[in-house]
C-alpha cells in the first residue's frame, strides 16, 4: 500500500486514483480503505494520512473476495 497526506481543498480521491492507478474511477476504493476518515470525501480531515491500496488488481480481487464471503455468510 501507499500513503499520502490528504490536503483538504487540494486533493481529491479521483485525482489520487488517477495518480496511483492511471484512472480516476477508483476513488471509491481509496475511500473504502480509509474507514476512519469518514464516509464521504468531504469529511476527511486535513492532513489525514490516506492509505491507497496497492496494487490495484490485487486490491480489487480482495474487495471481490470480501463480497463473496459476505454473500456466503449472510446471503444476497
Amino acid at each position: 500500500d501507499k500513503y499520502v497526506q490528504y490536503k483538504r481543498g487540494k486533493e481529491r480521491f479521483d485525482k489520487l486514483s488517477d495518480e496511483y492507478y492511471g484512472s480516476p474511477l477508483f476513488g471509491w476504493l481509496i475511500l473504502l480503505a480509509n474507514p476512519t476518515a469518514g464516509s464521504i470525501e468531504f469529511e476527511v480531515p486535513n492532513n489525514f494520512m490516506v492509505r491507497v491500496p496497492f496494487p490495484l488488481m490485487g486490491s480489487l480481487q480482495d474487495y471481490k473476495n470480501g463480497i463473496e464471503k459476505y454473500k456466503l455468510y449472510y446471503g444476497e
